[in-house]
C-alpha cells in the first residue's frame, strides 16, 4: 500500500455555517487515517468541543490567527509536513484564494456544492449532490469532477456500520428532529410548537429526540420548551449520531449535509430546506421518492407538518418506499473511492 503524506484540510465551522462542511472533512480525514495517513485541519476558529474531539482521533488542529498571511501559513503547514494534498471546503474560498495556494504547487481537492466560480483552479472538484449537472464546471476547469452521491462521504461511525438494514414497522412510534449545527431558520422550536399547538396528543403516540449543536442560540429556549413534556429528550453535541439515526423511524431535518448519511441507513424522511443549495437537494430527494419535502414551516402553513408526520408514521408503505430509494443512492464506500482518485493523480 503506498505510504500517505499528510493531508491539509482547510474549513470552518461555527453557528452561522453550521457543522456539515466539518463532518465531511473528518469523514475525509478518517478515511486517510484508515490508509495510514495523519491529517491537519486549518481552521479560523472552533468551539472547545470540536477541537477536543478532533484531538481525540489524532487530528492535528492548527487555527488561524487573525490578522495573519492565511496563504502564507498554509503553505508553510504544507513544506512543513512534506504534504501533497490540499482539501478546501466552503462557501467562503473564491478562485483568487485558490489560485494563490495553487502556487505551492499543492494538489487541491475542492469539495464543492454548486456556488459558481469564475474558475477551478484545482486537481479534482468533489459535488456529492444527486442533482448536480457536469455542465456547471464546463470551460471553467480541467479537474477531474466527481460527481453524484456514489462519492458522498459518510464519517467513520457510518462506514463502520454501512451494511447495516433498517426495519420497517407498519406503525412507526419515533421521531428524530435535527436540523444542523445551525438551524438558521430555528425550524426545531417551529415544528415543536407546532405538534404542541395542533396536535399535543400526538406527543404520547410517539418519542421524539431532538439533535441540537451547542453552538446553537436556541438551545436554552428548546430545552426549557419541551422540560415538561413525556417522551421527548433533546441531546446536544451528540457523537453517537448514528444510534440516533437507526434508532428513528422518521427523520424531520434541513436538506444538508445528514440526509447522505441517514440516506445510508435507509431513513424516511420529511426534508425541510434553509437555503438554496438545500432546496435543490431536498427537491431532487423528493423527484426520486427519497424524501418528502416541506418548503416553508411558516404560517400559515406549520399545522401542516404535524399532519404530514402523522400520516408518515401510520403509513409503513411509504415509510418503506421512501427508505429504499435513499438507501439506493449511499453505499458508505464514497471517501474511499475520492481516495483512490487522489492516489491515481499522485502516481
Amino acid at each position: 500500500m503506498m505510504r500517505l503524506n499528510t493531508l491539509v484540510i482547510r474549513v470552518d465551522s461555527n453557528s452561522k455555517i453550521g457543522l456539515g462542511h466539518l463532518m465531511r472533512c473528518r469523514a475525509f480525514a478518517q478515511a486517510w487515517a484508515r490508509r495510514g495517513g495523519n491529517s491537519i485541519f486549518v481552521m479560523a476558529g472552533a468551539s472547545q468541543i470540536i477541537l477536543k474531539r478532533l484531538v481525540s482521533e489524532d487530528i492535528q488542529v492548527e487555527l488561524l490567527d487573525s490578522p495573519v498571511d492565511e496563504i502564507g501559513y498554509i503553505n508553510k503547514i504544507g513544506d512543513q509536513n512534506s504534504a501533497e494534498w490540499l482539501i478546501i471546503d466552503g462557501y467562503q474560498f473564491g478562485a483568487e484564494y485558490i489560485q494563490a495556494l495553487k502556487q505551492r504547487s499543492w494538489k487541491i481537492l475542492l469539495i464543492d456544492d454548486g456556488v459558481p466560480l469564475p474558475y477551478y483552479p484545482v486537481d479534482i472538484i468533489l459535488n456529492q449532490n444527486q442533482y448536480v449537472d457536469e455542465s456547471i464546471y464546463a470551460d471553467k476547469t480541467d479537474a477531474k469532477l466527481l460527481i453524484g452521491t456514489r462519492y458522498a462521504a459518510v464519517q467513520e461511525e457510518f462506514f463502520r456500520t454501512r451494511s447495516w438494514r433498517r426495519d420497517f414497522p407498519n406503525i412507526g412510534s419515533k421521531l428524530l428532529i435535527t436540523f444542523g449545527g445551525a438551524d438558521p431558520n430555528n425550524n426545531t422550536m417551529g415544528i415543536i410548537n407546532s405538534i404542541i399547538e395542533n396536535c399535543p396528543g400526538l406527543l404520547s403516540e410517539m418519542d421524539t429526540r431532538i439533535i441540537i449543536a451547542g453552538t446553537n442560540k436556541q438551545k436554552p429556549s428548546i430545552e426549557n420548551l419541551v422540560k415538561y413534556l413525556e417522551n421527548i429528550q433533546v441531546f446536544s453535541d451528540v457523537q453517537n449520531m448514528t444510534d440516533h439515526i437507526r434508532w428513528c423511524d422518521i427523520a424531520v431535518s434541513s436538506a444538508g449535509y445528514t440526509v447522505l448519511e441517514a440516506s445510508l441507513y435507509q431513513t424516511p424522511m420529511i426534508l425541510i430546506p434553509n437555503s438554496n443549495n438545500e432546496k435543490q437537494l431536498a427537491s431532487k430527494m423528493n423527484e426520486i421518492g427519497a424524501s418528502i419535502v416541506f418548503m416553508d414551516l411558516q404560517e400559515p402553513n406549520c399545522h401542516l407538518i404535524v399532519n404530514l408526520i402523522y400520516k408518515l408514521l401510520k403509513d409503513g408503505d411509504k415509510r418503506k418506499q421512501l427508505g429504499k430509494a435513499a438507501g439506493r443512492l449511499v453505499d458508505g464506500n464514497g471517501t474511499s473511492r475520492v481516495i483512490d482518485e487522489m492516489l491515481n493523480l499522485s502516481k
